[in-house]
């Protein structure tokens, strides 16, 4: 049984091409809101819930877990490194499906290691700042921003979300609740209603619309803050999925390979 950590559209994909070869598949999402998309595109098993290191070596062994594929988002560093160290533990395999990097004009762009470093330095900038990296970590870009009421925050339409906002004294009118995916116009028009200066966002590859953020701010002669991705020294790393799914087909002839020379 092959487990696919996802949260992704990567990961729906990926799914979906396991089914196609006739792998047995799990997708597991660490949100109800990523169920509720994985079931729009992919007709197979869905669980949804963080784990932590027990509760994810229990699941592969009860359910017979013999490769993990991690397709999780770039920046949900804690399962994969909870993935790596189980699979690991358990000796199964781990493989790593990692988008691929923008790598456009990067000199251009105020790149920052972490969100504490982004946050003491937007706070020495001027003007209104719209953040697109989302609600999970949003306190930590918060911490060292003297004036928040010159931030706008661009998080999804969840009551939760808007709540937590909310208890970090952020208004009603600095929140930005909606759906993507986001065009480079509609982030154009959302620059520009709320005149902000510099937009901060996280590497998230191609799939997480990170170029259309990119090129929107460079019309709009805004600056960017880019958050890096966190440093994880993954094993077996694919940047491609069609390479990826080859390899397991593969495997699965390697091992019927195996199982019939045993006899």
């Amino acid at each position: 049984m092959i487990l696919i950590l996802g949260g992704t559209s990567d990961s729906i994909v990926i799914a979906n091409k396991i089914k196609e070869i006739n792998r047995e598949v799990i997708l597991s999402t660490a949100t109800e809101y990523g169920r509720e998309i994985a079931n729009n595109s992919f007709h197979g098993k869905i669980i949804f819930g963080k784990k932590d290191n027990k509760q994810l070596k229990d699941f592969c062994i009860s359910n017979n877990i013999d490769l993990i594929i991690d397709a999780t988002h770039p920046y949900a560093n804690l399962i994969s490194e909870n993935a790596i160290v189980v699979s690991k533990e358990l000796n199964i395999m781990y493989t790593r499906y990692e988008r691929p990097l923008i790598n456009k004009d990067y000199e251009k762009y105020i790149v920052c290691k972490s969100y504490e470093e982004a946050s003491k330095l937007l706070n020495k900038m001027d003007g209104n700042i719209l953040l697109t990296t989302g609600s999970k970590d949003v306190e930590l870009i918060l911490e060292h921003i003297q004036d928040t009421s010159r931030v706008y925050i661009r998080v999804l339409p969840q009551s939760k979300v808007i709540e937590k906002l909310e208890n970090l004294n952020i208004g009603l009118s600095q929140i930005i609740a909606m759906k993507g995916p986001f065009t480079k116009e509609l982030n154009k028009a959302i620059i520009d209603q709320t005149d902000c200066k510099v937009i901060v966002t996280k590497e998230s590859g191609s799939q997480g619309k990170t170029y259309e953020k990119l090129v929107a701010a460079s019309e709009c002669n805004v600056k960017v803050v880019l958050i890096e991705r966190p440093k994880i020294n993954y094993p077996n790393t694919y940047y491609d999925i069609d390479e990826l799914i080859n390899e397991i087909k593969r495997s699965a002839l390697d091992n019927e390979s195996s199982s019939h020379n045993s006899y």
